[in-house]
């Protein structure tokens, strides 16, 4: 009964609470304001081109499809048509005309030939290199050019060569040194060995090796004997031996 009568009191209070209940917001009093007359006169004339179905303009559509493999291998046609080939260039023979001055010949002759006897005079272990050179720069034909060697060149050649005369002369000196150094090892080690012998009351490598050998030859023979001689008394033992059925019978 108490649970009944909880149950009738709760559904009165909620009928209670929803009779008495009021919105939050009067919504009786919105209404939507209307648009303005101006904008919606413009907004017809605007879009008034979307209700009427009869369009004047028609663009013109072409139903045909090109080939265009076929325009492809044409136009290749006409380019190949319109191509023009051009001939290469040809060299045309011609001959250099200033080994015929004779003047300049002559001038870089002399400056060729005083400069290389102020390298020769200098240098005199250089000087059969010198002579070749002038003898090549002689025996030159007319058609080449004339030569003219500046100080730098000249400087250049000349720290060249004494570089390599310089080498030379190292490499010698090494070469030298190395074998001076050989003899002096090998004399060391001759007299060491000597004095060596000389010195240790044993006997040498050699002695003792030999003797070895001859003491371990030895020591094989006997064992080979001694390995022989039990192999004869086992073959005795077992041919003197009786028989299974002997020995059950005794």
């Amino acid at each position: 009964e108490a649970e009944l009568y909880r149950e009738i009191r709760i559904q009165m209070r909620a009928k209670d609470l929803l009779e008495s209940s009021v919105a939050p917001i009067d919504t009786s009093n919105c209404r939507r304001e209307p648009q303005s007359r101006t904008a919606t006169r413009t907004k017809q004339e605007r879009l008034g081109f979307l209700q009427d179905r009869s369009f004047s303009f028609k663009p013109r559509i072409n139903p045909t499809i090109p080939d265009f493999e076929e325009l492809y291998w044409a136009f290749q046609k006409e380019a190949v048509r319109r191509q023009e080939i051009k001939e290469p260039t040809r060299n045309k023979p011609f001959k250099l005309r200033t080994s015929n001055l004779h003047a300049r010949q002559r001038q870089a002759n002399e400056k060729i030939k005083f400069h290389f006897f102020q390298d020769s005079q200098k240098l005199s272990k250089v000087s059969m290199q010198r002579s070749h050179s002038l003898t090549r720069l002689s025996s030159l034909s007319s058609n080449t050019l004339p030569v003219h060697i500046t100080d730098a060149t000249r400087r250049r050649e000349s720290a060249i060569r004494h570089s390599q005369v310089n080498k030379k002369e190292g490499d010698k000196e090494g070469i030298n040194w190395q074998e001076k150094q050989k003899t002096k090892c090998q004399a060391m080690q001759k007299s060491v060995n000597s004095r060596a012998k000389a010195l240790d009351p044993h006997e040498s490598l050699e002695e003792t090796h030999k003797e070895k050998l001859k003491q371990n030859r030895q020591n094989m023979r006997e064992r080979t004997k001694e390995y022989r001689k039990e192999l004869e008394e086992m073959q005795l033992r077992v041919k003197n031996r009786p028989y299974l059925f002997e020995q059950v019978t005794k």
